[in-house]
């Protein structure tokens, strides 16, 4: 009979306990298994206490060099039959009952992809029983795929790899995109395995995890701790967790080759501090996936974030750099400068186009340095006032994102910046509704009738925005009592989300119902703008509400200005929907007010989202902005 479970014991110089950990699967009172032990070389008898065990499900494989846990650990898992792989210690215990509890929870639960346990944490030597009794604590507090995903958030990884039980399935996809660590405890496999799949432990002791002098964790203490340490540090890592939700509609097993034209005479460098959600990066997205359409060589240049992802996947170029937004002070400045120029040698930029605070400087650098041009985009008031005079004076060309923004850098640089200011809008595509499959059905998800009544507030809930939004919660409570058959979905991640989950399970729990859905970050916001009779929001979410035909509400961390119509087009225009500019503050009078006005009369609400649709392919047109940004470039470069 075929085995179900393959246990992959790679052993090293551990003549000391490979037989009791040897017969601690022997004793399993799940039978249908295979034992391949992989001996990577011993020096000592390890070889012969192994010779000593006869059972025809065990496989002994002797390898002439030694390569480490890893290389023993694939050469055993070439020859795995069985459908669930563990990779077993030399020197630790599995309990009778561990095979059988954790092979009968995959069995039960076909969406997990792998399941871990609790241990008990043991040592012969005094001077380890502290440390023992810590990490049995630390390890066994961590069981939900919640708790150790928000665990490895913040820079731990509360699992021991030899207490997993996987699908091999799940394993081989695993193994075909990782690359091997410094060092030998698969660390990297781990965290790619948890990214593939859901992960959770049975709440039951099945492993005796032994610490000894000799153990490979304690021999390579500091360097293995620090590396550790490092590797959760890293941004690509943390944010992989921390926006699952934003990645999950996202097919992140393909990667697109990158779109490079390596005949085009323009090239670009794209400069950016951080690939953070927000308007910003969603603007860089769009003019780098345009310019690419165009024929440009682009290439962005970042310290990393939970866009990087999406830019990739778009088949955009990304090079991470060690930006830092503490450029000015930091003593690492000429390390990024030299980072920098090698990407600008090795791609050829003719031309740097840089977005935020420190790439701004940066940029500005490398332009005194190696007389390369550089464009700037403003893209709103949050920029610190000692950022403008040393890196826009020699800028070739300053873009202002609304007319607020120019009147902002007049203000700071005045003659300095001379005719350099030219504005420019975010744009947005015509096709921008047709990117996003309209079977997704986000009422059935949320479980709203059909015939109920749906705002939608998207934004960042950071800043004044966050004000904004729980403005809009007391707000919606009102127009609740008139509208019962009313929703309300919020769209958005940052520091505020917590407070506001919590206000938003008070209503549902005073409404008896869930009326108001947290969705976070999402990557597709368009089935909710579809499904949605209202849009609230500002910069962006403005334009999309108007390209969906969907009324807009305006509101950002300036203030409020209210329904996007076209009467108020201007005003909304030169304010930049409230985000950089507004007539008043938020507040539950105003909202209500015009929440109600658009809510009352459907043919109003239909007229409103008509006329924006043409209002904003006239105004925001992406390819007529792009168009602007590509002149701007072919100047500089013929100055």
């Amino acid at each position: 009979m075929k085995p179900l479970i393959s246990v992959i014991m790679p052993v090293y110089n551990c003549e000391e306990f490979v037989e009791e950990s040897i017969r601690s699967i022997i004793k399993q009172n799940y039978t249908n298994w295979e034992l391949i032990i992989v001996d990577d070389a011993s020096e000592d008898s390890t070889l012969e206490k192994i010779s000593k065990i006869q059972d025809k499900r065990i496989q002994v494989i002797g390898l002439k060099e030694h390569h480490g846990i890893a290389s023993a650990f694939a050469e055993g898992y070439k020859l795995a039959k069985g459908q669930y792989i563990v990779r077993h210690d030399a020197d630790d215990i599995s309990l009778p009952t561990r095979l059988y509890i954790q092979q009968s929870h995959l069995n039960e639960n076909p969406k997990l992809g792998m399941v871990s346990c609790l241990i008990s944490c043991f040592t012969r030597d005094q001077s380890l029983r502290k440390e023992c009794i810590f990490i049995e604590r630390i390890q066994n507090y961590y069981k939900s795929n919640d708790d150790i995903e928000k665990s490895i958030i913040v820079g731990f990884l509360p699992i021991i790899f030899p207490t997993l039980m996987i699908r091999k399935e799940i394993l081989d996809k695993a193994l075909q995109e990782n690359k091997a660590g410094p060092f030998d405890d698969q660390m990297e496999l781990l965290l790619d395995l948890i990214k593939l799949s859901p992960v959770e432990k049975v709440n039951t002791i099945l492993y005796s995890y032994r610490r000894h002098k000799n153990a490979y964790h304690i021999v390579n203490q500091k360097e293995y701790d620090q590396y550790t340490a490092k590797l959760l540090k890293d941004n690509s890592i943390r944010n992989y967790f921390k926006y699952k939700e934003f990645y999950k509609n996202l097919n992140l097993e393909v990667e697109k080759e990158n779109q490079l034209n390596e005949n085009s005479k323009l090239r670009v460098l794209m400069m950016v501090d951080a690939l953070n959600i927000g308007g910003t990066e969603t603007h860089i997205l769009n003019i780098a996936r345009k310019m690419i359409e165009m024929g440009i060589y682009v290439v962005i240049s970042t310290s990393g974030g939970p866009m990087e992802v999406i830019m990739k996947s778009y088949g955009i170029k990304v090079i991470k750099i060690p930006i830092d937004s503490d450029y000015i002070s930091n003593k690492k400045k000429f390390g990024m400068i030299k980072a920098a120029k090698d990407i600008i040698d090795q791609e050829k930029i003719n031309i740097i186009h840089c977005h935020l605070f420190a790439s701004m400087q940066l940029a500005s650098e490398i332009y005194r340095m190696y007389k390369i041009p550089y464009v700037v985009t403003i893209h709103g008031l949050f920029y610190p006032n000692n950022i403008f005079y040393p890196t826009c004076v020699e800028a070739t060309r300053i873009i202002a994102v609304s007319k607020p923004v120019k009147e902002m850098l007049h203000n700071k640089l005045g003659d300095k910046c001379g005719d350099k200011v030219v504005v420019i809008p975010n744009g947005i595509s015509k096709n921008y509704v047709n990117t996003s499959p309209v079977e997704v059905d986000i009422r059935k998800e949320l479980n709203i009738p059909k015939n109920a009544g749906v705002l939608c507030y998207c934004s960042r809930l950071d800043w004044n925005k966050t004000h904004a939004a729980r403005v809009l919660l007391f707000s919606f409570v009102q127009v609740l009592e008139e509208f019962g058959n009313l929703h309300l979905i919020i769209i958005g991640d940052g520091p505020g989300r917590e407070n506001l989950e919590k206000e938003a399970q008070v209503i549902n729990e005073m409404a008896k119902k869930e009326v108001v859905h947290m969705m976070g970050a999402k990557v597709d916001v368009i089935p909710y703008y579809r499904n949605s009779n209202i849009i609230i929001g500002t910069g962006r979410v403005a334009l999309e509400g108007m390209m969906c035909k969907k009324p807009v509400i305006a509101v950002g961390n300036q203030g409020y200005i209210g329904i996007v119509s076209e009467s108020r087009k201007n005003i909304q225009w030169d304010m930049y929907f409230g985000d950089h500019d507004a007539l008043e503050k938020p507040t539950v009078t105003n909202l209500v007010r015009d929440i109600r006005y658009l809510l009352m009369d459907m043919d109003r609400r239909i007229s409103i989202g008509r006329w924006g649709r043409v209002w904003c392919e006239k105004m925001f047109d992406i390819d007529k902005c792009v168009n602007e940004i590509v002149d701007i470039y072919i100047k500089a470069l013929n100055k």
